[in-house]
Order: C-alpha cells, then sequence, then structure tokens
C-alpha cells in the first residue's frame, strides 16, 4: 500500500499535476481560506494557553493572520472564538490529524487518528449556536463564507481519504494528487 511517504516524480508534467491535485500544499503561496482559518485558530489556542505570559492579544493574533481576512475578526468576534475554545481545541485536533497524514516522515498510526475536519467544524459551529457570547463570532464566520469553510474542509478531507486509500500521494510540494492509474480506473 503506498503511503504519504510517496512522492510523484518532479519531471511529472506541471499541467497533468494541476489536473490531478486533490489539496495544495501548505507552503502554496496564496492559502485558501481554511488554511487561514486554521492558522488563526492556532493563533486563538496559542494565545488562551500563553495568556499569563502574552497579555497582549492583538499582537498574538496578528502573527496568526488575524489581518489576512476580510473582514478581520472584531474583538467581540475572537472573544466569542475563545469562549469557545474547548471546541475550537477539537478542530485543531482534527487539523494536527490531517497534517501527520502529509508530513514527510508519516507517523504509522496516522492513517487510524485520522477525523473528518467538516464534521469538527460543524461540531464547532454548533457549539457556537448554544452559547450567546458566541455571536459575534457567528457573524464573522458567516461574513467569511462558513459554507465555502466547509467545503473546503470536505474537498480536503476527500483527499486525505484518497492518501489512505493508496490513490493519492503527497507531491513533491506537499501537495495531495491523485495517482494516474486511480484516474484511468474512474476512482477520480
Amino acid at each position: 500500500m503506498l503511503t504519504a511517504s510517496h512522492t510523484v516524480s518532479r519531471s511529472a508534467p506541471a499541467s497533468r499535476r494541476a489536473g490531478d491535485l486533490l489539496w495544495p500544499s501548505l507552503e502554496d503561496s496564496k492559502p485558501d481560506l481554511l488554511t487561514r482559518l486554521m492558522t488563526f485558530f492556532r493563533g486563538c489556542d496559542d494565545y488562551v494557553q500563553n495568556s499569563p505570559w502574552r497579555r497582549d492579544m492583538s499582537e498574538t493574533l496578528r502573527l496568526h493572520g488575524r489581518d489576512e481576512f476580510r473582514p478581520v475578526p472584531s474583538q467581540a468576534a475572537v472573544i466569542g472564538l475563545l469562549a469557545a475554545w474547548a471546541e475550537l481545541r477539537k478542530v485543531l485536533v482534527a487539523d494536527d490529524a490531517f497534517l501527520a497524514q502529509v508530513h514527510p516522515d508519516i507517523p504509522e498510526d496516522a492513517p487510524d487518528r485520522l477525523q473528518s475536519l467538516k464534521a469538527a467544524l460543524m461540531w464547532f459551529r454548533i457549539g457556537l449556536d448554544r452559547d450567546v457570547r458566541t455571536v459575534e463570532a457567528r457573524n464573522w464566520l458567516d461574513a467569511l463564507g462558513w459554507q465555502d469553510i466547509l467545503t473546503l474542509a470536505e474537498k480536503r478531507d476527500q483527499a486525505a481519504e484518497r492518501l489512505i486509500a493508496g490513490t493519492a500521494i503527497v507531491g513533491p510540494e506537499g501537495d495531495i494528487v491523485a495517482l494516474p492509474a486511480a484516474r484511468r480506473e474512474g476512482a477520480v
């Protein structure tokens, strides 16, 4: 069975690789909305865990891409996200499970730890919907395009599942690419 440690040849034509691309690499020059949101969520988590030592929330979150969003999350939106920190941590656990799949030194148990990011995000949203302190956070996520975020999460989940199934591999740039044989067999 192929694992994430196998890569596509660098000599493969770029046009073919682009057609087989299931998920872009994290080093992509312009990260997608989901990747930027996960980076920002990591900043929220970093702030919560280290707030006694880093009292300046704005600086911590700016370093994690707060200002890259349109609209930029308000202070009330950030506080709402922090109020749902327990649910936000579950999203980050699902994100970590995906990152383990594409890591060059993939842990042996990585396929067993994979969790659906889309499901984690949906549960996160349910947690936000149950808490009156998170109204601004919900409004901000809706303004960003919550459905677009879920669509990207589903696409990433499917790419990871294909990777585990052996019908995709991690490309040379760290992206997930469908295997040509799987494409011919109609698996793509």
